[in-house]
Parts: structure tokens; sequence; C-alpha cells
């Protein structure tokens, strides 16, 4: 597997751990944790895609939690952090490192320049004492040693939003963290009470549950299932369904890796960037396979910008579905297996 520019650049300082215990967590892209050679080393996963990358490693060093627990970090002295385009994600989940990782602990801060980690560092070295180790590769390390740990209180990262008197909590990270999305609003637009009865409906790439929620309000018969990569997004879903008193099922899933249900209706509002880079394979990924996850006659929906769908990558893809609505900036796309 080809490795990202910043793990060729923690291996150009690979001697500095091979007497380590090592800790790697943040937004892991490729094996480097396979390849670098240390005392001792585990994983901690936070988003389950990532786990392709790490097929041969052992399933006790493994950790796949949104949050690093006390008792699984206290095992190493060295943590390998891969920071993403996400500021505010990886403050969160630096600030819960830093909070229970052993003192005299190094932790390692990799990432691109384009990725604003060096400006991210002017903000986190209020309190941490992050140092410029090597560079290159258009790559940067950071390293600091802890002296003292930070207080990291959960409750205080979340973010409420409003929507028709239903609430919604975000963490960092997750999707519509800053705002609720246009698209996600524009999506629901397309239902009503009429159209919405008694179906079992699949949530790809869910988020924080804000459109399964919009539909269990239009219709409490409807048995959703919501799935997403992300744990932290999996962790809000079933906070906001327990906030707005909504029963559903929860899917930690690489798209359909883990559903093995067939469904009436897939809806979708999916990602186009995977960190820095844009990306169509997810989309053509949602698209091509729905149709062994819907029954006879069931029903795809997505909502896509319009600047993407108008790309060369995705005009064949659509050529096969109805445009049921669109305005300046989103289109929904319909589409029926026969």
């Amino acid at each position: 597997m080809k490795l990202s520019n910043s793990s060729k650049l923690i291996l150009n300082i690979k001697h500095i751990f091979y007497n380590k215990k090592v800790l790697f967590s943040g937004n892991i892209q490729d094996s480097l944790p396979e390849i670098l050679k240390t005392q001792n080393s585990g994983v901690h996963i936070q988003k389950y895609h990532f786990l392709k990358y790490l097929q041969n490693t052992n399933k006790k060093k493994l950790f796949i939690n949104f949050l690093i627990k006390k008792k699984i970090i206290k095992n190493y002295n060295t943590i390998i952090y891969f920071f993403s385009k996400n500021k505010k994600e990886s403050y969160f989940q630096l600030k819960n490192i830093t909070s229970i990782v052993k003192k005299k602990s190094k932790i390692f801060l990799v990432g691109e320049n384009k990725s604003g980690i060096n400006s991210f560092i002017n903000l986190f070295n209020k309190k941490f004492n992050f140092k410029k180790l090597n560079y290159g590769k258009k790559c940067v390390i950071y390293c600091t040693i802890i002296k003292k740990n930070n207080i990291f209180i959960l409750k205080n990262f979340y973010k409420m939003h409003y929507f028709n008197n239903i609430k919604i909590q975000f963490l960092p990270g997750v999707f519509g963290y800053k705002k609720l999305d246009e698209g996600s609003k524009f999506l629901i637009s397309t239902f009503s009470k009429n159209t919405i009865f008694n179906k079992k409906i699949l949530d790809l790439c869910s988020g924080s549950g804000f459109l399964s929620i919009l539909l269990l309000k239009f219709n409490k018969t409807n048995k959703i299932t919501l799935s997403d990569s992300c744990l932290k997004s999996i962790q809000c879903c079933k906070k906001n369904f327990k906030i707005n008193k909504l029963k559903g099922k929860f899917k930690i899933s690489d798209l359909y890796l883990n559903i093995n249900k067939k469904f009436d209706l897939i809806i979708s509002n999916p990602p186009i960037h995977d960190n820095l880079k844009k990306t169509f394979f997810l989309l053509k990924k949602i698209i091509n396979e729905s149709i062994f996850y819907l029954k006879k006659n069931g029903e795809l929906r997505i909502v896509i910008n319009k600047f993407f769908s108008n790309s060369k990558n995705l005009k064949y893809i659509f050529k096969k579905f109805n445009i049921l609505k669109e305005n300046k900036n989103f289109i929904i796309y319909q589409k029926f297996k026969k």
C-alpha cells in the first residue's frame, strides 16, 4: 500500500520509536502502524473505514472507540497522532489524549502543511509546548513531552442546533457541526407523511441522525437503521434519538460492509471529501451496491451538491436517475430497483 507523505516523514525518524510503546491515533490513512518497528504498538480507531489499512494488525491491539480510555493509554509511552483538516476535531481528540496519557509520555503530531497544522499548533500550544521536530514532503512533525495532564469534559464539546422544535447535538468532526446542512434540509423537503409510511429505511452516512429523526417525526411507524463509519457520529445519533424520544438501530459500518438486510428506502447525503482530497469513490459505491440492499421496487434517494454532480466523474452515473427536485445549490436524485 502506498504510504502518505506524513507516514514517510515518520519513517525518516523511525529510529526514535524502536524502543517505544507506541499508540497510533487520529487520521490514519495507511498501514504505517504495521510497518513501523516499535517495542510494542496499538492503534486507536475512531473511523471504522480505517480498518481497511490495518488488515494484518493483531485485533487485541485495535481499540475501536470514539474516545481513548485511560486503561488503554496507560500501556503506552508514545503517541503518534495524524492531524486532519478539521481543527476542532483534532483539538477534541488531543484534549482527550492529553488528559489521560502518562506523564513524561511523548506525543508526535504529524500532518500536511496545507491541513492547517502549523496554525493549529499556535492555538494548542497555549498549554502544551510542541516543538517542530522534522519537516519535508510538504508535511511537518511536532513533538512534546507531557508534564501535566489537562482537564477533558466531554459534555463541554457538544454543540446544540434546533430545527422545527427538534434538538440535534453534535461533536466536533460530525457532519453539520458548524450549522445544520442545507443539503439535508433540502432532501427532507422531498418527503411527506403520505409518502413515508411503515417503511424500512437505511440512512447511509447518517452523521448526527438529523435526516432519520425528521423522517420519524413524519411517521413513527417507519423502522430506521442509521449507519456511519465515524464512531462520533454513531455516538451523536444515539444521543439525539434519546433526546427526541425515538427508536432506531445503529450500525458502525464502512458503507454497506456491516449491513445484512434489505430496505424499502435508502437515503444519503454522502461525503464528497476524504480529509483534504475530493473523492467520488464513496458516492459511486453507495450507488452501485445499493441494488443488493434494496427490496423490489425499493428506492435510493440522495442529495448532491450541483458543483459535484456536474463533474465528468458523475454525469454518466446520474443519467440513470430521476431528478426529483433541484435548487441553485443541490439536486435530489431518485432511483428505483425494478
